[in-house]
């Protein structure tokens, strides 16, 4: 899933609280630890509305979304609720922090009680008809791309720490993305805005994070909306009922889960 954001007073005040010395710009490998680190949970989950809009023409799904974290590792499984035509059909991915292993996902299609795993070329796939790519739902370890600090600015009021990600070699066959330019938010960490770019330098996708609240302690955004300008279509989920550190069982997590 997946998927996840002229210098002012204020923003640099509050670049040197982050980082001791104004006058030493961060290290865009820095900013990006201190956003994966944002979540401080174990687990967690939330209920989602994703509204896909196309060319005049709109798709509403109901899903849920479970996260739990093993070491440094990290599970994330999705299941549809509505409409009836998706309902049960769930996605379980596996995400590993070291750089030699290749991240895990499966889909389960009730319809045909058949687990498929998705790998290589079929994570740049659209989930579920949206604007999101399966790759876009994995969590991304720290290490998977190089980070490049690039500015600081503001974006709509917030102080914000702006960097490129380039996927590492061994990590770039299986995404879509050439580099995804994030503005992260300066005291919560949060990436705010993320444009996505191909091999060309073309823009791709733009995605933007909103509604954000402080639930049981951990800064957290309620709103996504994802465009893709040249198809004219984008994608909002909204997130309620969300919950974290609820003690959620190994188990949830495993590939024999998805048929139950």
């Amino acid at each position: 899933m997946i998927l996840r954001y002229p210098l002012t007073i204020c923003a640099a005040v509050l670049a040197v609280g982050a980082w001791g010395e104004a006058s030493v710009p961060p290290d865009g490998r820095e900013i990006a630890e201190r956003m994966d680190k944002a979540d401080t949970s174990v687990d967690g989950e939330r209920l989602a509305t994703m509204l896909i809009e196309r060319r005049g023409q709109r798709l509403v799904r109901e899903l849920s979304m479970r996260v739990k974290k093993f070491g440094d590792d990290e599970r994330t499984l999705i299941r549809f609720i509505e409409p009836a035509d998706v309902r049960d059909t769930q996605y379980l991915s596996w995400t590993y922090d070291a750089i030699d292993q290749d991240d895990d996902m499966w889909v389960f299609f009730p319809t045909e009680n058949l687990v498929r795993r998705i790998s290589g070329g079929g994570k740049k796939g659209s989930f579920m008809r949206s604007d999101f790519a399966n790759e876009d739902i994995e969590q991304r370890a720290v290490d998977d791309d190089e980070h490049t600090f690039v500015e600081e600015t503001t974006l709509e009021g917030r102080p914000v720490y702006v960097i490129e990600s380039r996927p590492i070699p061994a990590k770039a066959k299986d995404s879509s993305y050439a580099k995804r330019r994030i503005w992260v938010d300066a005291e919560r960490w949060l990436p705010l805005r993320i444009e996505y770019y191909d091999r060309r330098d073309r823009l791709l996708k733009i995605l933007s994070q909103g509604g954000i609240e402080e639930i049981d302690g951990i800064w957290t955004a309620t709103k996504l909306i994802m465009e893709t300008p040249r198809r004219d279509s984008r994608t909002l989920m909204q997130y309620a009922d969300i919950r974290y550190d609820i003690g959620l069982p190994d188990s949830a997590f495993e590939q024999t889960a998805l048929r139950r």
